[in-house]
């Protein structure tokens, strides 16, 4: 009897769930990694540390509300937003008026156009109105070699300020 084939078909099945497993385990990495981050930054931004969150779901993205004990703070929400070949992840954090107070990349992916990574650059979206997109899309600069990022960024970020808009709106 051979075995010959019967090895391969295993070796080749345990290759592929080595590597199911391992972007698994690198996901979950992700998620403590970067919820510190962003409740370091929700602590600074609001001046308080005893905060809780509500998920809610806006269609396929899900937004939180940042409450201290039934008063609303803000609301923050988790994205991804294409660059060239990858997505890179972001991060916004709104006030209750759901005006935009901070955005921050958490992983960008790319070996070219980092420059959104800029806190300098990042900074020209606190409190920019985004009721019309073509007043507010004049209103946040370019960045030469991080093109594609840039205009996604602003248009996710766009899309986004507009969903939880209308969510409030929706709520009252």
């Amino acid at each position: 009897m051979d075995f010959k084939p019967h090895i391969t078909k295993a070796i080749t099945l345990m290759v592929v769930a080595l590597l199911f497993l391992s972007f698994k385990a690198s996901y979950w990495e992700f998620d403590k990694k970067y919820i510190v981050k962003i409740q370091k930054s929700i602590d600074e931004l609001f001046g308080r540390n005893s905060y809780n969150f509500e998920e809610f779901k806006n269609f396929q993205e899900a937004f939180y509300t940042i409450k201290e004990a039934d008063v609303v703070l803000g609301y923050f929400v988790v994205a991804k937003a294409p660059s060239k070949f990858h997505q890179f992840d972001y991060y916004i954090v709104f006030d209750a008026k759901t005006e935009i107070l901070k955005i921050e990349v958490l992983n960008y992916r790319e070996n070219y156009g980092a420059e959104i990574c800029n806190k300098n650059w990042l900074k020209q979206f606190v409190r920019l109105p985004t009721e019309n997109y073509a007043k507010y899309n004049r209103m946040v600069d370019g960045i030469s070699g991080a093109t594609l990022s840039a205009n996604n960024l602003k248009q996710d970020v766009f899309r986004l300020s507009k969903l939880l808009k209308s969510h409030i709106s929706a709520k009252r």
